[in-house]
């Protein structure tokens, strides 16, 4: 498409992060900034969004959950993959010095990682809370404990860190300048309400069905906005005006699911 061609790497890396998560490193680089995204081509399968879990060299996580991540699991160092990108705006940045809080869960975790690498670059003091519901479903963790400066690990069943949702890890890690999300949509909603009540700025990343990536054909509408070009990063004041954030989404038909 004009303005955003196809690129073609070969895959330089292939880490396999537990039962059902990849890592992929491409021997490329890419001019992004935490929490844009690419679209990712497979010939004969089609094109899905990826967040970018660093941009030197590009990487990206995959959770191998449908006809298009599974088949992911053939690909292997050396292979070729197409990309566009990257497309998206992506997380504000913290101003040197402050204490910002990066709170997610799932893939959610990998442009967290890119996000808290930058963000400690830039001189804040970086805490992370990585909850999942067991130990089982972590990964990321040693790449985590270089990026931040305090990791707080929590898990459902207490298999690991501290037993609880992302919550107890938020709670515990006192009162920061900003407050980052991305993850399971319910999580981001607690975490979004809770910075709000706190008056703390607020930043979430959404996942939604895209099919062109541009703002054009409108499958990722979140109310009046376009996820994948006004987003997918949004601020917590206009995600608590939009009803379905935290609730519903849309199916490949545009039907209203549940969350």
């Amino acid at each position: 498409m004009v303005g955003n061609p196809m690129i073609t790497a070969r895959i330089a890396n292939v880490i396999r992060e537990n039962d059902n998560i990849t890592t992929y490193e491409l021997d490329c680089t890419l001019d992004a900034a935490p929490g844009q995204f690419i679209m990712l081509w497979l010939p004969g399968v089609g094109e899905r969004p990826m967040g970018i879990a660093d941009s030197s060299p590009l990487t990206i996580t995959v959770a191998h959950l449908g006809e298009f991540t599974n088949a992911m699991r053939k690909l292997k160092k050396g292979d070729r993959i197409s990309f566009r990108g990257p497309l998206g705006n992506g997380f504000t940045l913290p101003k040197k010095d402050e204490k910002v809080l990066i709170s997610g869960g799932g893939t959610g975790m990998a442009p967290l990682y890119f996000l808290a690498k930058t963000a400690k670059k830039e001189g804040a003091e970086v805490i992370v809370v990585f909850g999942a519901r067991s130990k089982s479903l972590l990964f990321y963790q040693e790449r985590l404990k270089k990026a931040a400066n305090k990791l707080i690990i929590t898990t459902d069943d207490g298999s690991a860190g501290t037993k609880g949702t992302v919550m107890a890890g938020i709670e515990a890690a006192g009162k920061p300048d900003r407050v980052y999300a991305c993850g399971p949509e319910k999580m981001m909603a607690a975490v979004v309400k809770w910075a709000a009540a706190k008056k703390i700025p607020c930043e979430a990343s959404l996942e939604r069905y895209m099919k062109c990536g541009l703002g054009v054909c409108g499958s990722c509408m979140l109310g009046g906005y376009r996820v994948c070009a006004d987003g997918p990063v949004f601020s917590g004041e206009i995600l608590l005006k939009e009803p379905e954030f935290g609730s519903a989404k849309r199916d490949a038909s545009g039907r209203k699911v549940s969350l």
